[in-house]
C-alpha cells in the first residue's frame, strides 16, 4: 500500500474510487470539504484523540478497498 504520509485528503483521494465520499459517517462527523486541507498526519492525530469520525475517516482513507 503506498504511503499516504505527508499528503493531504485531497492528494489521497486522487487515488481513491469517488465512493468513499458516499459512505455513512459517524454523527458529529466533518464533512469532506471541511478536511480536504487536512494531512494524513493531521487525520491520525485527530483519531487517536477520538474527534468524532476521525477513526472512521482513517480506516477509509486507509483502506485498499477504495483505491482505483
Amino acid at each position: 500500500m503506498p504511503s499516504n504520509q505527508g499528503k493531504t485528503v485531497a492528494e489521497i483521494l486522487t487515488g481513491k474510487k469517488a465512493s468513499i465520499k458516499g459512505t455513512a459517517l459517524d454523527p458529529g462527523s466533518p464533512s469532506w470539504d471541511d478536511i480536504m486541507e487536512l494531512t494524513w498526519e493531521q487525520v491520525r492525530a485527530r483519531a487517536k484523540r477520538n474527534v468524532p469520525g476521525f477513526k472512521t475517516i482513517k480506516k477509509l482513507l486507509g483502506s485498499r478497498e477504495y483505491d482505483k
